[in-house]
């Protein structure tokens, strides 16, 4: 839903701001641009190991989950 929405004020904002030359959709569209940006570059990243098995060799897969914020 909130995707949909910044998809719309998105496109919205380039053509009317970029585009049409409108500085209220293009603060828009630099608003939306640049937290869709930045989310995309902090957001976590799975951890992907990959490494070949020797015969009589094991692998122990351990999750010690997200710790909990401190109160």
């Amino acid at each position: 839903m909130i995707g949909k929405l910044l998809g719309l004020l998105r496109g919205r904002g380039l053509r009317k701001g970029v585009i049409g030359g409108n500085n209220r959709w293009l603060t828009i569209w630099i608003v939306v641009a640049a937290g869709q940006f930045m989310h995309k570059r902090l957001k976590a990243k799975p951890v992907v190991e990959r490494f070949t098995l020797k015969p009589g060799e094991t692998v122990t897969i351990t999750d010690l989950g997200v710790p909990e914020p401190a109160p």
